[in-house]
Order: C-alpha cells, then sequence, then structure tokens
C-alpha cells in the first residue's frame, strides 16, 4: 500500500505552485443541438444532431448519451431543482474503447430515451421544467476515433410537463435503496468491510488517507495559490476561496482516520453501477461511494504526472458528490483538464473534477 510518502514536500510544492500551460482542446460551439420531448408520463425522447459537416464521435460518459442511469438533464419544480436519486459515477478516461462512443455522422441524428422518474423524486407530480446543457467530449479521425480532440457544447431546448404522479411512483427507482451493513469501521467515512477483501481495504485505507492529505494540502494552498485557483475555479474571490477552504476540509475529514463519518464506502459493487469504464460511483441522496474492479487494477495509488487520474483523487472525486460532505453536492460538469478548465465559475465551483484535479495540480506543482 502506498501511503503518501511526499507529503512532507507538500509545503514547498504549495508555495510554489504555478499554472501549468496546457493548452485547452477546443471547445465545438454549436456542432450538436439537442432536442428533448415527451413521449409518456415521464419518458423522455433527446434528438441529437450533429450540425457540422464532419462525423463525430461523441463520448457517452456522463453525457445526454449515457447507458447508466445518470443526471442526463436538469429537472425543476416551481423553480426548485428536482432531487437527484441516480448515480455520479468518475470514468476512467485513458485508453477509451470505440464501444464507449456513439458515431454521428454529418447532419444526422441519434436519439436516446430515458425515463426520468428512475432518477428523479416525481412522486408528488405535477408540472415541471426538464432542460439539458452541457458538454460531450468528441474524438475525430478515420474509423473509430477515440482521441478526445474537442468539446460539442449544447442547450436543449425546455420541456414542460405536467407528471402524473401516481403513474411517476409506479416507476422502480434505477439504483434502489441500499441497506447498510454493521460491518464497518465508524472512525471516518464508514467502510463496509463485508465488502472488502484483505488486498482492497487496504487499498482503500491507502486512498482514504492520501485523500485527507490532498485535500488539506489543497486547502491549505487556495488562499495563496491564486494562479491555481483561477486556472481551475475561474476566481479568486474571497467567496470562492472560502468555498474551496471548507470544502477541502470538509472532505479531509470525511477521509481521516479519526472522524465520525457521515458516509458509507464501499470496496465492490452492490448496486449493478460498475458498467465498463467506471473506476467508482456515488448515490448522492444516499450518501453512498461504491469503487469498482478497475479502480484496483487500472489506477495508481497516486499519481506521478499531472492531471493523471489515481485512487486518491478519485477518492477525493467521489466525496464532493456526497451531500453529506459538500453542499449542495458536486456534480459531473467538466471531466479532464481540458474540460473542466473550460467552464464557467459558477460551473466549475460545483463540479466534481475541477476539486480532484486542483488537489493534483497542488500536490506535484503543475
Amino acid at each position: 500500500m502506498q501511503i503518501l510518502a511526499a507529503l512532507s514536500a507538500i509545503g514547498a510544492l504549495v508555495a510554489t505552485a504555478t499554472a501549468a500551460a496546457v493548452p485547452n482542446a477546443p471547445a465545438k460551439q454549436s456542432m450538436i443541438d439537442i432536442q428533448l420531448s415527451a413521449t409518456g408520463n415521464t419518458l423522455i425522447k433527446a434528438t441529437i444532431t450533429n450540425k457540422g459537416d464532419k462525423a463525430l464521435n461523441l463520448l457517452q460518459f456522463n453525457t445526454i448519451l449515457d447507458k447508466n442511469p445518470t443526471r442526463k438533464v436538469r429537472v425543476y419544480q416551481n423553480g426548485t431543482e428536482v432531487k437527484f436519486t441516480g448515480m455520479l459515477a468518475r470514468y476512467k478516461m485513458s485508453n477509451l474503447s470505440p464501444d464507449y462512443f456513439t458515431t454521428l455522422g454529418p447532419k444526422s441524428s441519434v436519439e436516446s430515451t430515458f425515463d426520468i422518474a428512475r432518477t428523479h423524486d416525481l412522486t408528488r407530480g405535477g408540472k415541471i421544467t426538464v432542460m439539458a446543457s452541457g458538454t460531450i467530449p468528441t474524438a475525430e479521425g478515420h474509423g473509430n476515433g477515440t482521441s478526445i480532440t474537442g468539446y460539442a457544447r449544447y442547450e436543449s431546448n425546455k420541456l414542460e410537463l405536467d407528471v402524473d404522479a401516481k403513474k411517476a411512483s409506479s416507476v422502480a427507482q434505477a439504483m434502489g435503496k441500499v441497506n447498510k451493513s454493521r460491518s464497518t469501521i465508524d472512525k471516518r467515512t464508514n467502510i463496509d468491510t463485508s465488502s472488502c477483501s484483505q488486498s482492497q481495504l487496504e487499498a482503500l485505507e491507502g486512498a482514504l488517507y492520501n485523500s485527507a492529505a490532498l485535500a488539506q494540502a489543497a486547502a491549505e494552498a487556495a488562499p495563496q495559490s491564486t494562479d491555481t485557483v483561477a486556472e481551475f475555479f475561474k476566481s479568486t474571490s474571497r467567496n470562492t476561496i472560502k468555498t474551496l477552504v471548507s470544502r477541502f476540509q470538509s472532505v479531509a475529514r470525511e477521509s481521516t482516520y479519526v472522524n465520525d463519518g457521515r458516509t458509507t464506502y464501499y470496496c465492490t459493487d452492490s448496486m449493478n453501477g460498475c458498467s465498463p469504464g467506471v473506476l467508482a460511483y456515488t448515490l448522492p441522496d444516499q450518501n453512498l461511494i461504491f469503487n469498482c474492479p478497475i479502480y484496483y487494477s487500472d489506477l495508481p495509488p497516486l499519481a506521478q504526472s499531472c492531471y493523471e487520474q489515481d485512487q486518491a483523487t478519485t477518492t477525493l472525486h467521489e466525496m464532493t458528490h456526497n451531500s453529506a460532505v459538500v453542499s449542495p453536492f458536486c456534480d459531473d460538469l467538466g471531466y479532464g483538464y481540458d474540460d473542466a478548465t473550460s467552464l464557467s465559475a459558477s460551473q466549475a465551483l460545483q463540479n466534481a473534477d475541477s476539486y480532484a484535479l486542483f488537489a493534483n495540480a497542488i500536490y506535484l506543482g503543475c
């Protein structure tokens, strides 16, 4: 188990951390159009159209094309966002398989249908507004290109629905409810030890230790490392710094050995959320985190290069998805350095990967 051996050097890294000169991949403004329509009480059809003259390979992860019960749309009722009950996942972003993409030819369209009652609490019924906005990572090249070369931004139409409460209540929730095990370690996040092999438990304990150290270092760095804060969060205002410090400290407390845990962490998946490419995922309405097999097999304990994914920052990323740790909990609005650093200030502050990337940058002096 690799523990944060370089922790003693973090102070020096904090003092010298500067923004890395990494060019953003271009954002393809208005390259795609998304139209939402209703095909049933809570059944939504999204029609995605490539408006350009070149074929696009659209990455499905954390987008409206995602086959997992992730947050594909925003649902509002009386001006308030409806409770999300699905999953928020961190995906492995290297060595992407062609199977993770949807190819869309010039001027062609593809449809994606999903039931919002499976991922939102619509049991009250009534009038709601549904909309989608964000970016879809795109790959270009001959055949099935899988190297991300840009990001297609989109903003859908606003869809107004009048939901039948009885029909919505009859739709099974995608993730269900978890009966928490009593086999837990109760100091810090509650590790469900019954879900762990010995090697998995050791890896997770190491990741939590490192997550705490990285988060605490990030909290201490934020007031001084204004260039790096501006790089990832697009603002160095007093409120931004205050929010960052508070949230990183909260992650550090939840990850540490001496905290009474407000989350439950599972070494393995019991909710069938570990589809191909998923490193770990969170159920934010239940404050539960699940690791997937490739968390252990494909990630190093700590990255040795800037913006590389690892176990520590994946755990930190997932911590920010939990409402008991960060309120309101962070979403997946931009993935990886290029996408995350193209967000607005308000978006970046609510983006889980921005926190993971910032912590990595402080640790390595990126």
